[in-house]
């Protein structure tokens, strides 16, 4: 597996690359940043720490992430998840440049970290090694909510286990529902899964707009419902739906509603994640009273087509050609009762 690219408010965390190389060498060579990491290191040595780290998702299934400033895709370090063979536990750790201390990142870094592992891992629990006179990431791991444990022998040093555990049920997912603030992030979302349609689209298909504003004015209509899942800060999918006598299905049945659109990011894929922004959405349209529901999803999307049918929906009538589209697709409905 490789680092799904997760991203936050600020950062961008994505899989190490060759652009890396230069500023993790540079990164690595700071006495300061490399204090409590047994000191500077040279550029052999700092090569094979980042492809470590880089193998680690190949070999786990899990890593850590370079991270990178949004605004310019400035360097700003690595944050994630390390647990080698012998390790006391899934750890979650941190190492930014000099440059990049004291804006935050490693929190906002950590948090996106956090969340995946607590969602699309299912991670019961994190442990971060800390040696004792590393007073600022024991801070750090403070604030994310981490207690200080017991003290292990860690490569012939002393180190601080502090743990984390999984917060109860859906907390770690983040649910809330979506309003015309978050527009912009939604359409992004929405343009980035049309991107991922080409791998079934007809030839030539180009992906229908999905303007930023047009996003922002669905959400501020009454009936128009969102939910958004986003663990430590990243938009990790979201589910919406409305009545079906405003939607494009151009039905005249009160009792009917339309599931709009169900979009869960790919280093969620999986962890059910799909399911549970499902039953929010169908359990919100019978609370409303609702009857049915109906849904329209593109007719190659076989691993869409899967998913909702395990989930008790059946197809109404075989995939036809949809203009608004521009490929065929097929509808499903479900009963509400």
């Amino acid at each position: 597996m490789s680092a799904p690219t997760l991203r936050t408010e600020r950062l961008v965390l994505r899989a190490a690359g060759p652009q890396d190389v230069a500023p993790n060498r540079d990164m690595c060579a700071d006495p300061e940043v490399q204090r409590f990491l047994g000191g500077p290191v040279g550029p052999h040595e700092a090569f094979v720490n980042l492809t470590s780290h880089a193998g680690h998702w190949a070999v786990r299934g899990y890593g850590q992430w370079i991270v990178r400033r949004a605004s310019d895709d400035a360097f700003l370090g690595r944050v994630g998840l390390y647990e080698p063979d012998g390790w006391p536990g899934l750890e979650i750790g941190w190492k930014l440049a000099r440059h990049a201390w004291g804006a935050g990142y490693a929190e906002e870094a950590a948090r996106a970290a956090i969340g995946w592992a607590f969602t699309a891992l299912q991670a019961p629990r994190l442990i971060s090694l800390i040696v004792p006179d590393n007073a600022p990431s024991a801070r750090l791991a403070a604030r994310l909510g981490h207690v200080a444990q017991d003290t292990v022998e860690l490569l012939g040093t002393r180190a601080v286990r502090h743990m984390l555990e999984r917060p109860p049920g859906d907390a770690p997912l983040a649910l809330r529902a979506a309003g015309p603030g978050d527009g912009p992030r939604i359409a992004a979302d929405v343009r980035a899964a049309f991107d991922r349609y080409i791998d079934f689209s007809p030839p030539g298909w180009t992906p229908p707009p999905a303007p930023d504003d047009d996003e922002a004015d669905l959400l501020g209509r009454p009936a128009y419902r969102c939910v958004l899942a986003e663990p430590g800060g990243v938009l990790a999918g979201h589910v919406a739906w409305w009545p079906a006598v405003d939607s494009r299905l151009g039905s005249d049945d009160p009792g009917l509603a339309h599931l709009r659109r169900l979009f869960v990011h790919p280093g969620w894929w999986g962890a059910g994640l799909a399911r549970r922004l499902l039953a929010v959405a169908v359990q919100d349209a019978r609370a409303h009273g609702f009857e049915r529901m109906r849904l329209t999803t593109p007719g190659g999307q076989g691993r869409a087509r899967r998913f909702y049918e395990r989930e008790g929906w059946r197809a109404d009538g075989p995939p036809s050609e949809d203009e608004a589209f521009g490929m065929p697709t097929i509808q499903y409905v479900r009963d509400l009762g």
